[in-house]
């Protein structure tokens, strides 16, 4: 069937639901909805505008639940900004017609989709982050106000600290590696006791309605017995929620529990989640962004940032009721997972004499883009290579119809020893996305030059030293490094220097906490005043 059989058999479904099913979606909504994405990927943007906008028009906006289907399905056809925010403003208008868990699903199916695709990023930031703020307030309804108070200075115990992540998994998963990394530095720099709480928040499906694309969180229920963890010779306390959170009972044991100790500060990873944005009230929290090159979402007090403040951020600090001293500018720092083995090129079926360029994620099916394989496809000299190393389903797919792409690339899968790979590798090559700032900091920690677009948190780990404007000038730089012995041996040293900077988290987390506490003493000050 093609794509106008389609789009046709989707404008009639949606009519009928709006005349026999009101606000419920049948099956066949989602089946039409979902053949509707498939038929219509790789047209010409003119002619995805013109389907978006007869959809568009029939959509059922008087029907909340049914709407949040078909305008996910549009989202994922077209990746237009300013339908997203109209989508993120539709969602945050139906207060009243969504469950507070309902809420905080689908502000979390959104902050996924602007994390995964760059074209949707613009104002819908400070409109999601509204919408969490509103959910915030929300759950608190459901807690007896007093356990929310803040808790004076005098009474919280200076060497307790909470630490709250969303999700714990893996060594080999970036923000389980930044809980433990902080924990630890608490510990072994600071002398504090610590408590970490993996609350398993983070993209829930409690709440759950139909939505396009639909992703949830990884979770380790073999984990939810463990009372510690242990890291790099350190024994951290440990306890992790049920995977059915955010759930009031366990909320609120918890808020009580966090009362009881009275910590002296709540560090979150991440948002941290309804648990800590509500346990922030009792006691000043300190938010440590995953996303180093953009503002997190969070109530707290503070939160880190790995650049500048520009002035979108100034302005939607504002709007949001912060100053700049909401925001303490830092390095994101990492750290790496010990390599295992050693192996060498044909081990894993790569060509010995080639220049072998590396592209790691866990969501390269989104972030191997046709501009970017295009780019690869044009650059390529036949002793070049290229390694996809991660999560790509779709490599078969993607690389089908680019000839020198398909002879010249290997998906090496999923492998937990990162650097034995890198090891290997000549050159780290990112496409253009927000997240996949801990791999290039292990490449570089192997000595091998990053070559990034100048937005997201490789760019902001790498330095403007291995960024570049756009594709086109990335294809430039990867022939320099590799025609230009020199010039590569060089930038091989700048790297390990910069991979030093960026995993001293002991010096660098010991300087926020002191920044915190000098600011905290600021404001104690003026308040007394």
């Amino acid at each position: 069937m093609g794509f106008g059989n389609e789009v046709a058999n989707a404008l009639s479904v949606m009519r009928n639901e709006k005349q026999l099913y009101r606000d419920y979606l049948p099956e066949e909504a989602i089946h039409a909805g979902q053949m509707l994405v498939q038929c219509t990927e790789g047209l010409w943007s003119d002619v995805l505008k013109k389907i978006v906008k007869m959809v568009r028009d029939e959509l059922p906006l008087e029907y909340p639940h049914v709407a949040v289907w078909w305008y996910s399905v549009l989202i994922r056809i077209s990746k237009d900004e300013e339908l997203f925010l109209e989508f993120v403003r539709y969602v945050r208008k139906r207060q009243e017609t969504f469950s507070v868990n309902t809420r905080y699903f689908l502000f979390y199916q959104l902050s996924s989709l602007l994390f995964r695709f760059k074209e949707l990023d613009g104002e819908s930031k400070e409109e999601l982050w509204k919408f969490y703020r509103e959910i915030v307030d929300n759950f608190a309804q459901y807690i007896e106000a007093s356990l929310l108070e803040e808790i004076p200075v005098q009474e919280r115990c200076k060497d307790v600290v909470v630490v709250i992540t969303e999700q714990f998994i893996v060594l080999e998963h970036g923000p389980t590696k930044t809980a433990l990394d902080r924990c630890k530095a608490l510990i072994t720099e600071l002398g504090k006791k610590v408590l970490l709480i993996n609350d398993a928040e983070v993209l829930s499906l409690v709440g759950r309605i139909p939505f396009y694309g639909a992703i949830r969180g990884n979770y380790m229920p073999e984990k939810r017995g463990e009372i510690s963890q242990e890291w790099k010779g350190v024994v951290v306390p440990y306890y992790q929620c049920e995977n059915n959170m955010p759930n009031f009972e366990e909320v609120t044991n918890l808020v009580q529990k966090i009362r009881a100790i009275a910590p002296e500060r709540i560090i979150s990873i991440g948002k941290g989640g309804i648990l800590a944005n509500l346990a922030g009230r009792m006691i000043p929290m300190l938010t440590i962004g995953l996303c180093p090159s953009d503002l997190e979402y969070t109530t707290g007090k503070y939160q880190t940032l790995g650049r500048h403040l520009n002035k979108s951020d100034k302005r939607v600090l504002k709007e949001m009721g912060y100053t700049e001293n909401h925001v303490i500018e830092s390095i994101f720092t990492s750290s790496l997972k010990p390599q295992e083995e050693h192996i060498m090129r044909a081990d894993i079926g790569i060509p010995e004499n080639t220049f072998l360029m590396i592209v790691i994620g866990a969501r390269l099916n989104f972030e191997v883009t046709s501009e970017f394989r295009n780019m690869l496809e044009n650059l390529l000299e036949p002793d070049m290579h290229v390694g996809f190393l991660g999560e790509f389903d779709q490599y078969e797919n993607y690389v089908s119809s680019f000839s020198k792409l398909k002879a010249q690339s290997s998906y090496l899968g999923f492998c937990s020893d990162i650097l034995s790979r890198l090891e290997v590798c000549d050159l780290y090559v990112n496409p253009i996305r927000k997240g996949g700032g801990t791999s290039c900091v292990e490449a570089m920690f192997m000595g091998i030059p990053v070559v990034s677009v100048n937005y997201g948190d490789v760019a902001i780990n790498a330095g403007e030293e291995f960024c570049v404007e756009d594709y086109t000038e990335m294809s430039e730089m990867i022939l320099k490094y590799y025609s230009d012995k020199e010039f590569y041996h060089i930038k091989s040293l700048h790297a390990r220097e910069r991979a030093n900077v960026l995993l001293d988290t002991d010096r660098e987390f010991v300087r926020i906490i002191h920044e915190m506490d000098r600011r905290e003493a600021e404001s104690i000050l003026h308040r007394s005043v």
